[in-house]
């Protein structure tokens, strides 16, 4: 892929990097070894539930 070709992901890239900075700054001020509590980002749990609930494997 050439460096001005945008890939066909782009938009979805940028859909998630908001939530992927907010998601480094919680894990940023938490101390090391505290396990990440996804109750603090709601928007992993609502992501995950979508993800379990609409796969068929399941």
């Amino acid at each position: 892929m050439n460096n001005h070709q945008k890939p066909t992901f782009y938009p979805l890239g940028n859909f998630l990097n908001p939530a992927l900075v907010l998601l480094g700054l919680g894990l940023r001020k938490s101390p090391i070894g505290q396990k990440l509590n996804f109750a603090n980002h709601p928007y992993l749990c609502k992501g995950l539930k979508m993800k379990l609930k609409n796969n068929p494997l399941l």
